[in-house]
């Protein structure tokens, strides 16, 4: 900060230090900077009042931690990422040996900036993708599931009994090799009190988005699916973000948002979001599960007697499914369809205390439609999501057995 004497023809200046002292990321913190304030700490320095003078002042970071150690302070860095208008923060490294030993992954920041910069110079944005028409999720109406031994209502309690048919067969996917990524990423409506141990700017978005971005970049999936995806992060990150990086994108908001609800409250509700390499997967078919909407199908068949209880349990919950069958376009040619094809779930499952028969219908439920899918088209499934169980209950007892 330097300060001017705007009355001495010989301007007199002095220049002020001052230093953070705190671990505290910048990102996410608030800093109050004003002329009475930096008046009041001037005239702390003399004994006579401040003259009349002017201010300017900027605000740096006096060290730059290195990009791969955070612990250490960099001394090395990439001029090819300020060429591209790169990400300037990943661009520095504490040592020659420390970026020689990231080259293979710093370099892919190159490739990405410069798809970006030719995007934007052009004009050609990547063209948003239509989806296909969404496929009808398989009717489980059917005596497999609803015949009268099947569910048994107990207390407060329904459950739906040895609903998993457990003869899905392994198979090929014609040595298609391919990683999958599966992350909840809490959204940030739902961060205040969900982690009550974690300090306040830990939680904050500005600090979460940026190092959430960079440790999925790094795994480098070919297959993301993530939960409690903020519906304004996703318009507004998460997929402009990965497009740039060559996925392809879709989302399933929860269905807690209604007609009369805020619009700033539409804006943060969170759901599932699924993403896959474009350049190694096409989309084939799309299914969207609302459990709501399914259960209540499932309560009509239910006895009067327990109909109301089971309408109270099952359907007033907002949980989502997002299902895509994808094809793989892998050596650059479309081989066998059935042969090349994979069917991918991402979901969000519901836990609230006492209601663990509404997990397990949920899940056996995703469950038994996905069966029928992988059946009928005779390709694998890999369900991700956030289940909401732990080892030695019953949705967990579900995987493993088949039974809970």
């Amino acid at each position: 900060m330097a300060l001017e004497d705007e009355q001495d023809a010989n301007t007199l200046q002095w220049e002020v230090s001052v230093t953070l002292s705190s671990n505290q990321p910048v990102i996410g913190s608030e800093i109050f900077t004003t002329e009475t304030k930096l008046v009041n700490s001037y005239h702390t320095i003399g004994s006579l009042p401040p003259p009349p003078h002017s201010f300017v002042y900027t605000w740096y970071r006096h060290s730059i931690p290195c990009s791969v150690h955070h612990h250490k302070l960099a001394t090395v860095q990439c001029t090819s990422c300020d060429k591209l208008n790169a990400s300037i923060e990943k661009s520095y490294h504490c040592s020659s040996k420390c970026f020689s030993d990231a080259w293979n992954k710093h370099k892919k920041y190159h490739h990405w900036a410069a798809h970006a910069a030719r995007n934007n110079s052009t004009g050609n944005q990547q063209d948003v993708k239509k989806l296909r028409s969404s496929g009808s999720w398989p009717n489980l109406i059917d005596g497999s599931v609803l015949d009268e031994n099947a569910i048994m209502v107990e207390e407060d309690n329904i459950w739906i009994k040895n609903t998993l048919n457990s003869n899905l067969k392994a198979q090929s996917s014609n040595d298609v090799v391919f990683s999958v990524l599966t992350y909840n990423i809490l959204a940030d409506s739902l961060s205040i009190n969900a982690l009550g141990y974690c300090p306040k700017w830990a939680l904050a978005w500005e600090y979460r988005q940026e190092n959430l971005l960079e440790e999925i970049i790094k795994y480098d999936a070919d297959i993301l699916c993530l939960q409690e995806v903020q519906c304004d992060h996703f318009e507004n990150f998460f997929e402009p973000e990965l497009k740039i990086l060559g996925y392809s994108v879709m989302y399933k908001k929860k269905t807690g948002a209604g007609l009369f609800t805020a619009e700033s409250e539409k804006s943060t509700n969170h759901g599932c979001a699924t993403f896959y390499h474009s350049k190694l997967f096409k989309e084939i078919m799309k299914y969207e599960l609302e459990f709501d909407k399914e259960a209540s199908s499932v309560v009509n068949a239910l006895e009067p007697k327990i109909r109301f209880k089971g309408s109270h349990r099952l359907t007033s919950k907002d949980n989502v499914a997002l299902v895509v069958v994808l094809e793989s376009l892998q050596n650059g040619s479309n081989r066998d369809a059935f042969q090349s094809r994979i069917c991918v779930a991402n979901t969000h499952i519901h836990w609230s205390k006492g209601h663990e028969d509404v997990t397990l219908f949920q899940v056996a439920h995703l469950v038994n439609g996905l069966e029928k899918i992988a059946q009928s088209q005779q390709i694998p499934l890999i369900i991700c999501g956030d289940f909401n169980s732990r080892p030695g209950r019953y949705v967990f007892c579900y995987w493993q057995s088949g039974s809970h």
